[in-house]
């Protein structure tokens, strides 16, 4: 791509002759102006180059005339200020650069509100998941510091105790928001783990209240590990269907569709029932509706789905449990919470 840039002027100010004594007739032909050299890039005024005297006549620029220059020299009552807007070009780039910064600091405000709503909903399911627990609970521990999360596992519970089996190295990586694949380290012999016993009185070590204090929050130590201390991001129960939001979803005037996720074991999806909102809802592909691992189904609702929703799904594992969802939301925004 050429760059294209060079320099030109244009008119400040205009001035009859006779106004500034320059001529002593009645009507004169010709007016005296006061014109602004300036740089440009892309024909855009960059800054100025000073400013120059010229004579406009028949509609054609001239030189001044070195008399009139004499005369004109030293006047300050003709003096003019230098346009603002010979500077446009940094000033555009300025205006530019502000609108980033301001939709870079929105868009910033934006993401810690919802990082901030997400971890309120997510240490409310831990919280309940500690004080209640099951031994098809899978923990994610994360570095208090850090980003290398560890994985664990309950193997043993009792009226003061959590006994947590975890695993020190793995080959690989695994996602610590696909519980199924957590689930599958445990059950593979290469995998050696270790054993920490934790009060039902640590939680307040393990699950941090604050977003904003998640970087400082104490934590505890894992064994093996003394450099690094860790808490408890997510508490996953698989004991049956894991629904959650599939990060899809359409709509139209009155009428919206989503996608949940299974994310746990397979299951049948027996009932959808509205709580709260003027919306019917229905699945896709009829109920009772087959769950497997790892695949997700869509759900219709039909009509105002501007104004706040709660739609409860019921699903059946293999073993014949019943276990509940909340999906509570308002037009786009809606998240789902096991309740049982």
């Amino acid at each position: 791509m050429s760059i294209v840039f060079g320099w030109n002027h244009f008119k400040i100010k205009s001035f009859d002759p006779r106004t500034i004594g320059l001529s002593q007739t009645a009507q004169p032909d010709f007016s005296i102006e006061v014109r602004q050299s300036y740089f440009h890039l892309f024909w855009i005024p960059c800054f100025g180059l000073g400013k120059k005297w010229a004579i406009r006549k028949a509609g054609q620029l001239y030189e001044i005339p070195s008399v009139y220059k004499d005369a004109l020299r030293g006047r300050s009552d003709l003096r003019v200020k230098t346009p603002w807007y010979t500077y446009a070009g940094p000033l555009l780039l300025g205006i530019v650069g502000l609108g980033f910064m301001i939709n870079e600091k929105v868009e910033e405000h934006r993401s810690y509100k919802y990082n901030k709503k997400e971890f309120e909903q997510q240490y409310a399911n831990n919280a309940a998941r500690f004080r209640k627990p099951s031994p098809d609970d899978y923990y994610v521990l994360t570095p208090v510091s850090g980003y290398s999360a560890k994985y664990a596992r309950v193997t043993g519970i009792d009226k003061n105790n959590i006994q947590l089996s975890y695993i020190p190295k793995f080959e690989g990586w695994v996602s610590s928001s696909k519980p199924l694949d957590i689930a599958k380290l445990f059950v593979d012999p290469v995998n050696k783990t270790e054993t920490i016993t934790l009060s039902r009185g640590d939680s307040g070590r393990l699950i941090c209240t604050d977003y904003d204090e998640r970087h400082k929050f104490k934590g505890i130590e894992l064994s093996g590990e003394r450099n690094e201390l860790y808490r408890v991001e997510k508490i996953y129960r698989l004991d049956g269907p894991l629904l959650t939001d599939g990060h899809y979803a359409s709509w139209s005037a009155n009428e919206i569709n989503m996608e949940i996720l299974n994310e746990g074991l397979a299951g049948t999806l027996t009932k959808i029932e509205s709580t709260e909102g003027k919306i019917q809802w229905s699945c896709e592909k009829g109920l009772p509706l087959s769950l497997l691992p790892g695949k997700d189904f869509m759900i219709t609702g039909a009509g105002n789905y501007r104004q706040s929703y709660k739609v409860k799904f019921t699903v059946e594992g293999e073993d014949g449990r019943s276990i509940q969802y909340l999906m509570e939301g308002k037009e786009m925004d809606h998240h789902l919470t096991r309740i049982n």
